[in-house]
């Protein structure tokens, strides 16, 4: 996902909350992307709504610079339900894409009462979020991800399996991996990760990752030899400059196609659930396991012992010993 936002398309109120989110709360930059984004498309279908002069024109293309207070202070909880209407109904949002819009709606017009005080109620206050249905995370089975790191060829194979074996054996997020040092690495493979919310936590990095990082680190230095590139920075794209998100994610696409992959969907979040879920089966404690993956909460981290579980039943249902009622038809 390109990170671009154009601060010049927000009226006054949305700039003081993008720069107090930047700043103040220290949120990350696709944390801030996202609540540009939605709130850009909450405010110009408000406009659409409430004035007639602009109804002409595609929602995604109306300004809302002049959006002032009085403005703001005109919105309703009606109005809100209304939008989400317009997004389920025209938009064909899903429940996980509404539940994000809504935290976005919430965390803006808190701001513009408690902080701001530019509005003397929050609309929002009644506003439910929407229920998901748990699901069982994605993952890769561990013969699978042998197979995949084996198919990895030149070129950049050893960035592309560096990558890929980071992300199998560390449960480290896509965001974490980009911003990566050497220097957060010490010589016994201990690892400062820094994850949401600049919140730093130590990891350790395996032998199989420290082999990938040194047969990268060699294949980096040839591939830059006499030119200019960032010494620090462990994962560059071909500029010399760190690699970002996106092109991280086209790799794992990539490389998941030419595995056989393709049509699973399985991105660098689907890796740290692999990774998580080995290292549940493999009897890490649910707590150690929270502090690796960088959990706030212990029950974001018992999902893993949920796929565990499905697991197991899938094992025993499929493989019966003795003969079922079904072989004797």
């Amino acid at each position: 996902m390109e990170i671009n936002i154009d601060i010049d398309l927000c009226f006054k109120e949305l700039r003081e909350f993008i720069f107090h989110e930047e700043t103040i709360k220290n949120a990350s930059a696709r944390t801030v992307y996202n609540y540009y984004r939605d709130l850009l498309l909450f405010f110009r279908y408000m406009k659409f709504i409430k004035e007639k002069s602009v109804r002409s024109v595609p929602v995604e293309d109306i300004y809302i610079t002049d959006i002032d207070a009085k403005f703001l202070q005109g919105i309703t909880y009606e109005d809100i339900e209304r939008y989400f209407y317009y997004l389920k109904a025209v938009r064909n949002n899903n429940a996980a894409t509404r539940k994000r819009r809504v935290v976005s709606l919430r965390s803006f017009f808190r701001f513009a009462h408690l902080n701001i005080e530019v509005i003397g109620k929050d609309p929002t206050e009644k506003l439910v979020t929407p229920k998901l249905g748990k699901v069982l995370p994605k993952f890769m089975l561990e013969e699978e991800c042998v197979y995949l790191l084996d198919s990895v060829k030149a070129p950049d194979k050893e960035r592309d399996y560096c990558i890929l074996v980071l992300f199998i054996n560390s449960g480290i997020r896509l965001n974490e991996l980009v911003g990566l040092n050497y220097n957060d690495i010490d010589n016994q493979g201990n690892v400062t990760i820094r994850g949401k919310g600049s919140k730093e936590r130590r990891i350790v990095f395996n032998e199989a990752c420290l082999e990938a990082l040194e047969e990268y680190t060699e294949a980096k230095k040839m591939l830059f030899e006499g030119k200019s590139y960032d010494h620090n920075a462990v994962f560059l794209a071909r500029t010399g400059k760190r690699i970002s998100a996106r092109r991280i994610e086209q790799i794992v696409s990539k490389r998941m196609a030419e595995a056989g992959f393709g049509g699973r969907e399985l991105s660098p979040h689907k890796l740290r659930h692999t990774a998580a879920t080995v290292m549940y089966r493999r009897g890490v404690d649910i707590r150690a396991l929270q502090q690796i993956l960088g959990h706030e909460s212990l029950g974001t981290t018992q999902i893993y012992t949920h796929v565990s579980d499905a697991q197991i039943a899938k094992a025993m249902r499929e493989a019966p010993i003795g003969r079922t009622k079904k072989q004797y038809k």
